[in-house]
C-alpha cells in the first residue's frame, strides 16, 4: 500500500511538473510577437509542416521567422523586395544562355542588388533583421515567383534598360564603366526632373546614382555567369 501511494504521489508530481512546463511554455509564447513567431516556427518544424533550410539550425530558423515577420510588416521594405524579385524573375532568370540551370547566378544578382540598396539608403533593415536574412527572403521570393510562372508584367524592363546602357558602353568586350555611370546619371536625372522617380527620404540623388551603378555591376556579373550577351 505504501509503495502504491508513493507511485500515485510520484505520478501526480510528474503530471504537475508537465503541466507547469506546458503552462510556462505557453506563457513564453504569449510574451511577445517575436516569441509567438518563434514558437510557431518550432511547432511547424517539429510537426513536419516546415523543414529546416540547408545549413540552418532550429535557432537560426526561428530567428529567420522573426525577421520575415518584421519584413512583411515594413511596407517599404517588402515592396522593394517584391519589386526586385519580380524584376529578377523577368530579366535575370536562373538559366544560362544555353538553357541549363544556374540558380547561383540569379542568387548572386539578387544579393548584390539588395546589398546596394541597403548601402545606398534605398531601404532599411526592419527590427531584428540582418542583411543576410533580408537577402535570404528576397532569394526565396524570387525562387517562388520562378516556380509559379513569374510576374504577369515585364517588370524587368528597368533592368533591361540598364543593360542596354552597359551594352552601348561596351567595345571589344570591355565595358567603359565611366560612360555607363554618366549615362545612368543622365537617365536618373531625367526621371527625377519628370517626376517619374521619387527619391526616398533616407536616400539622395547621389545614393540613387550609386545604387544604379551597383545594379549595373550586378547585371554585368549575371551575364558573365550565364554567358548571355543581353538580358
Amino acid at each position: 500500500m505504501r509503495r502504491r501511494i508513493q507511485r500515485i504521489i510520484g505520478g501526480c508530481c510528474g503530471l504537475m511538473l508537465a503541466l507547469a512546463a506546458q503552462a510556462g511554455a505557453q506563457t513564453k509564447c504569449n510574451s511577445s510577437q517575436d516569441a509567438a513567431v518563434q514558437c510557431f516556427v518550432a511547432n511547424a518544424t517539429n510537426t513536419g509542416l516546415a523543414t529546416l533550410p540547408p545549413g540552418q539550425t532550429l535557432t537560426q530558423f526561428k530567428a529567420y521567422g522573426v525577421a520575415v515577420s518584421n519584413i512583411i510588416q515594413t511596407p517599404k521594405t517588402v515592396v522593394f523586395v517584391l519589386g526586385i524579385a519580380g524584376a529578377a524573375v523577368d530579366a535575370l532568370p536562373p538559366r544560362n544562355a544555353d538553357g541549363t540551370p544556374n540558380q547561383a547566378a540569379q542568387d548572386g544578382a539578387v544579393n548584390a542588388i539588395v546589398d546596394a540598396a541597403l548601402t545606398d539608403g534605398l531601404v532599411s533593415l526592419p527590427a531584428s533583421t540582418t542583411s543576410d536574412q533580408l537577402k535570404q527572403f528576397a532569394r526565396e521570393i524570387t525562387v517562388a515567383m520562378d516556380q509559379n510562372a513569374g510576374p504577369t508584367l515585364a517588370v524587368g524592363s528597368v533592368l533591361r534598360l540598364v543593360d542596354s546602357i552597359i551594352n552601348s558602353a561596351t567595345s571589344g568586350g570591355t565595358v567603359d564603366w565611366a560612360q555607363v555611370s554618366a549615362n545612368l546619371s543622365t537617365l536618373i536625372n531625367g526621371f527625377v526632373a519628370a517626376g517619374l522617380l521619387k527619391i526616398p527620404a533616407t536616400a539622395s540623388l547621389a545614393s540613387i546614382n550609386q545604387f544604379s551603378n551597383s545594379a549595373a555591376q550586378a547585371i554585368y556579373n549575371y551575364k558573365i555567369a550565364t554567358g548571355k550577351a543581353t538580358l
